[in-house]
């Protein structure tokens, strides 16, 4: 390490002054180096999250606010199955039993018996999550509680940061992931948690229930 004061650098002849220039042409560039290095060598912490794996009993409960007023709702995880040949999670959310892929995609809703609601393919999430991926689907759904109406749209999404998010359950970091679809306009908001292996919170619009927003209250 060189250093050097004023009074180093005073020409006090022809030839100190040479070895004065020849020693600031040395430390200069290696001064320049050396701060190049430390700047490349700044490290940057990427936050993933990789795909949950949800178990009969996992339950979440949801304080909302929607076209009809407050609602809470809990989603509960009833088991590991298969639906239409497809690994998938079964879960039960007030009167109705939704099928969502390993890969938490959308399957289909049912009550009762009867399918009332099926997306082929489903629209799965991409993992990892990570700040900066995004992906799209073509996803035709299809309405079986009127005569099998069929809409094809085309979902975008997008990790857009990673952020802390505060709800009646606690306070959470989550990757906050939008969907938008291209055809209608619709767009959603998804804070999803690891530490919850679920959403933590939950926001949309335009959508065919309307507008709407859930918030995390309890989670097992």
């Amino acid at each position: 390490i060189y250093t050097l004061s004023l009074h180093d650098a005073l020409p006090i002849s022809i030839h100190r002054h040479h070895r004065v220039a020849a020693l600031l042409l040395t430390i200069l560039p290696l001064a320049a180096l050396l701060a190049g290095c430390e700047s490349a060598g700044t490290s940057r912490i990427v936050h993933v999250a990789e795909r949950p794996r949800w178990t009969a009993g996992d339950s979440w409960t949801y304080r909302g606010k929607g076209r009809e007023g407050a609602y809470t709702i809990t989603r509960q995880v009833l088991r590991e199955g298969v639906f239409e040949g497809q690994d998938a999670y079964e879960v039960q959310a007030g009167d109705s039993r939704y099928w969502y892929t390993k890969q938490l995609g959308y399957l289909a809703r049912v009550t009762g018996d009867r399918t009332v609601r099926r997306a082929m393919p489903p629209e799965d999430w991409q993992w990892p999550l990570q700040v900066g991926k995004s992906w799209s689907a073509t996803v035709t759904w299809v309405d079986g509680a009127e005569q099998d109406r069929r809409f094809v749209l085309t979902g975008v999404w997008a990790v857009e940061a990673y952020e802390e998010v505060k709800t009646p359950a606690g306070t959470f970091q989550a990757f906050k992931v939008s969907r938008r679809e291209i055809e209608s306009g619709a767009s959603q908001e998804f804070w999803y948690s690891p530490a919850v292996k679920g959403w933590v919170k939950l926001r949309g619009a335009d959508t065919a229930v309307g507008a709407y927003e859930e918030e995390l209250t309890a989670f097992s």
